[in-house]
């Protein structure tokens, strides 16, 4: 999860986004040292213990986003979402600024702040379990599709739901603001320069290593060797594809970072963004599922 979807739905991952934003880790186990002539810690699955500690305790993650990820965690967009309501109350409240923020303002803006982190801790909880059964389902030999995809609606329910709240936090944060202080603030979106940020979506890093997971796996089994030619042909036509997609997903996904880093956010013109953005990310993620289905080894 990316993981982005703010209002849409992802009828797909969560990893990034979201419905909205793509806008889509577990912090790593380090065991005490191992005294001088000690038997070393045995490896599970081509992984030292202590690397692999998340993987023992929930035998159904993969060494992904979830298993792999240094904090603050990114596959669900909680913290993401957290770190731009904060940023932009610290924007405003700096002197440097120049908004002269009352002290009824600050107190609102802590009072907003304090009520939605609950919440995107609660959401991003139940995301972040869902992610990692979706994970689950996609390693095994034989993918169970209807649970797959009602596991990957679920997810963009989830996500969009937690996008939403995003959202009207934010709105609430600016509704706080003056006239005369808006005015400043869409003075200093002329002059702020967009982000240097040009990575491909993390989305795609995400598919591709589950593709790439489901591609060995059927390679492996015994097929003949005219279906082992129609299937690599089939697979790589449709991974192109999804690079394509990734492409404009990340133009997309781009634009929503530069619009929500503004001094002052334009939720029009946020709302004409994701219009584009929610059928983007559909089929982004539908390409990926069928490529999934695609990858199902005969022999199971």
């Amino acid at each position: 999860m990316d993981v982005r979807r703010i209002v849409i739905s992802r009828r797909t991952v969560g990893m990034g986004g979201g419905l909205l934003l793509v806008l889509m880790a577990s912090l790593p186990v380090h065991g005490a040292g191992v005294k001088k002539g000690a038997v070393p810690p045995p490896s599970l699955g081509g992984y030292a213990t202590d690397d692999a500690l998340n993987r023992v305790v929930i035998p159904a993650q993969t060494p992904s986003f979830v298993g792999g990820q240094k904090p603050p965690m990114a596959v669900t967009p909680g913290n993401r979402f957290m770190r731009i309501l904060v940023s932009h109350v610290a924007l405003w409240e700096s002197p440097e600024t120049g908004l002269a923020i009352s002290a009824d303002q600050r107190k609102r803006f802590r009072e907003i702040l304090l009520k939605i982190r609950p919440e995107l801790i609660r959401n991003d909880a139940t995301d972040l379990r869902l992610v990692q059964l979706f994970e689950a389902f996609l390693v095994r030999k034989k993918v169970p599709e209807k649970r797959l995809h009602a596991l990957n609606a679920r997810i963009g329910e989830i996500e969009g739901k937690e996008a939403m709240e995003f959202l009207s936090a934010l709105k609430e944060l600016q509704a706080v603001l003056t006239a005369p202080q808006i005015q400043m603030l869409r003075q200093k979106n002329e002059t702020e320069l967009p982000s240097d940020n040009v990575s491909v979506s993390s989305a795609l890093m995400f598919a591709d290593r589950m593709l790439s997971i489901r591609w060995q796996r059927v390679m492996a089994g015994s097929l003949p060797a005219k279906s082992r030619e129609d299937l690599s042909r089939r697979y790589h036509k449709a991974r192109n594809w999804l690079w394509s997609l990734a492409a404009e997903k990340t133009v997309s996904d781009r634009s929503v970072d530069d619009l929500l880093s503004k001094p002052f956010v334009d939720m029009e013109a946020f709302g004409e963004i994701e219009k584009k953005a929610g059928p983007l990310e559909g089929k982004f993620w539908g390409t990926f599922l069928r490529i999934v289905t695609l990858l199902q080894s005969p022999a199971g």
